[in-house]
């Protein structure tokens, strides 16, 4: 949770003076960016599309290099960041883009190249949680919804030498479905390129596997506490006082 209140002059004023008197049209303990009324909780915070110190673009950079550095551990000999040449239409740019031949042990992907679209998924965006099916009764929902924008977003922007991959994650660490066959391919030629018999390619490329979900978990986590941060860090600025409560990040419940 994060507790979000204001002072002036180093003295908390009543709800109604606070709020009411100095400009900012919120009642109660709300986000400060006026983009919600509920509680400014942790949860909110990371997925709060007001807050500008630390947004949705750091977080997808981070876990863009996080994806890139995996690739390159595990036997992918050329990563390209960013890259527009791809693309048979104008104004789209890769991600990440793996040239055709380096992922040659993939029965999926052996003669393709392969572009790679980034995206985190907050699963507790409101967007995701209006209709009959959301996300809230639904495992993997919000990556689904991801996956599926993404792929429609890219439909006959490539030629047919390259295949798309939509590479999303929600932000509790779930990975979409076509996210988790490419890790799955990803971890087999890994496993491939270290040799072996089939029992030991079939271990190394579980163990490969586990070991890429653990870096993408851990990079994500790290950089959502960062969004956290950022999000009282802002708040201050503002005016308000901000405290994540959580002995995660440092402060106590207290």
């Amino acid at each position: 949770v994060v507790q979000v209140s204001r002072h002036v002059h180093g003295t908390r004023l009543s709800v109604d003076n606070t709020w009411t008197h100095t400009g900012w049209g919120i009642q109660g303990e709300v986000c400060p960016w006026r983009c919600s009324d509920v509680s400014p909780t942790s949860t909110h915070a990371i997925s709060c599309p007001s807050q500008h110190i630390r947004g949705h673009n750091a977080t997808h950079t981070a876990q863009k290099r996080c994806l890139q550095r995996i690739l390159r551990q595990h036997h992918v000999s050329i990563v390209r960041n960013e890259d527009a040449s791809v693309f048979k239409v104008p104004g789209y740019r890769a991600d990440t883009v793996i040239d055709p031949g380096c992922l040659h042990f993939s029965s999926a992907y052996r003669n393709k190249g392969i572009v790679l679209d980034t995206s985190v998924r907050a699963p507790t965006a409101s967007s995701y949680l209006t209709g009959k099916t959301n996300a809230s009764n639904t495992d993997g929902y919000a990556a689904g919804v991801g996956e599926d924008a993404k792929v429609k977003h890219h439909t006959g922007t490539l030629t047919s030498s390259w295949a798309f991959v939509p590479f999303v994650q929600e932000s509790y660490g779930r990975l979409g479905k076509q996210t988790s066959l490419f890790v799955k391919e990803l971890a087999m030629h890994s496993a491939l390129c270290s040799g072996g018999g089939k029992a030991d390619v079939l271990r190394k490329a579980g163990l490969a596997k586990r070991q890429i979900h653990i870096e993408l978990s851990i990079s994500l986590a790290r950089e959502l506490a960062e969004r956290v941060m950022a999000y009282t860090r802002g708040a201050r600025m503002l005016g308000c006082v901000a405290a994540p409560v959580s002995k995660l990040l440092g402060h106590s419940a207290d």
